[in-house]
């Protein structure tokens, strides 16, 4: 058993449609195929629900949602309009039924029942054209599989649960099974997120559930690079890494893999591959068990966007345990996440993402107890395995506004 993903990079064109169905019927049986919204589908309908949930006009959005879709559906059947009747239209009926009641409160909880739907759609027309083309092929809601909790936008899947509904449908001799990334539902069934690119992590899921022989995760990229291509011209491809080098990469912001997917296959010793979506027939990264890593160059990881905030008690007490759990009380509640972090004998200093409704609230609520001192549009850098012609590169021009360096990890906040 194969579990594959396929991403919304990818999935932007009818090309693209096609070439996935060329490589399920090329590739090994059984499968699970996990697929995302389709292209900027997820940031469409981020958009909606935001405006949906501050009771403005949702209908310019869904004409541009109903636009791609329909325009995809133009160009990979003779007769759209069947081809869209089938299983497209309901599932728009569906999302139109959603936006005329009243959305729940708070807002993350109506973000995900509206914003689970660009995966629901991207299945849909999956599922056309793989009927139109006559591939067999088993169609599950991942929201009838995996079961979370009530944590929005970042649920927490409750494994023994959805272990017993995975494998309710893995002991199937079906060809193959399509269903959804990023997506799950609560006990309470409403629909829930897995965080912002968790298809990666449904996929691993799935194979944990399933004990599959291997993941594949499909990308536009002929595998682990050192450097986002997009950022720079001089990359080269990792061949092989270990769990704990990924997970470390993911966690300093490589945009590679989601922080949660290596434990499920950790776990159980289950290979991940990311291979070429247009090269099939190439070599990919592969990533296990590995106990000793070949060498490699510096690999580079850049996060933008990101606000350095410092804490300073108004007493002027020493920063110490009790009040570091205090201010990282406050983070887990308005459910910051914590980049990097420094601290000094009355200042704690952290770097975030630039969520800054979420920051703002922090802030006012830190400030009777706290001065609060932050500065934004800043980027974060990783040099994994750094050496100091990689940190000068990196830092040319540029001033440091934090720097830590470990072992094998130097990390720069920079403006």
């Amino acid at each position: 058993m194969i579990v594959h993903k396929f991403g919304g990079g990818i999935l932007k064109s009818p090309e693209a449609v096609r070439k996935l169905a060329d490589n399920m019927l090329a590739g090994g049986r059984p499968a699970w195929v996990v697929v995302s919204a389709l292209s900027k589908m997820t940031n469409a309908f981020e958009k909606v629900a935001k405006a949906w949930f501050e009771n403005r006009d949702t209908e310019p959005e869904m004409q541009m949602i109903r636009g791609f879709h329909f325009d995809m559906v133009c160009r990979l059947f003779p007769d759209p309009d069947a081809a869209w009747e089938k299983f497209l239209k309901p599932v728009f009926s569906e999302i139109h039924d959603v936006l005329q009641q009243h959305p729940p409160k708070p807002f993350d909880h109506a973000y995900d029942q509206i914003v689970c739907y660009g995966e629901i759609l991207s299945t849909a027309l999956l599922r056309t054209y793989f009927e139109d083309q006559g591939i067999t092929y088993l169609y599950q809601d991942a929201r009838d599989l995996i079961v979370t909790d009530t944590f929005y936008r970042e649920g927490g899947v409750q494994w023994a649960e959805t272990i017993e509904k995975v494998k309710g449908v893995g002991s199937k001799e079906e060809v193959l099974v399509l269903t959804q990334g990023f997506i799950g539902r609560s006990v309470e069934g409403d629909s829930v997120t897995l965080g912002r690119e968790g298809s990666d992590y449904s996929a691993a899921i799935f194979a944990y559930c399933l004990d599959a022989d291997e993941v594949w995760i499909w990308k536009d990229v002929p595998g682990i690079l050192n450097g986002d291509p997009v950022e720079f011209d001089d990359t080269v491809k990792l061949d092989l890494l270990s769990y704990h080098e990924v997970i470390e990469l993911a966690y300093f912001g490589a945009k590679v893999i989601h922080p949660k997917t290596i434990k499920p296959l950790q776990n159980k010793s289950i290979p991940l591959w990311v291979r070429d979506f247009w090269n099939p027939e190439g070599t990919g990264t592969k990533i296990s068990d590995l106990k000793i890593l070949p060498p490699t160059g510096p690999v580079f990881i850049r996060k933008a966007n990101q606000v350095l905030i410092s804490f300073q008690p108004r007493d002027f007490s020493f920063i110490v345990e009790d009040t570091i759990s205090e201010i990282f009380a406050s983070l887990a509640k308005y459910r910051i996440k914590v980049n990097l972090m420094q601290h000094g004998a009355v200042s704690l200093t952290i770097c975030v993402t630039a969520d800054m409704d979420r920051i703002n609230s922090l802030i006012q609520a830190m400030l009777p107890r706290f001065r609060v001192l932050y500065n934004s549009e800043l980027e974060l850098v990783t040099i994994r395995r750094y050496t100091p012609e990689a940190i000068a590169r990196m830092t040319a021009g540029k001033r440091i506004m934090v720097q830590q360096l470990s072992r094998k990890t130097a990390r720069f906040v920079l403006a």
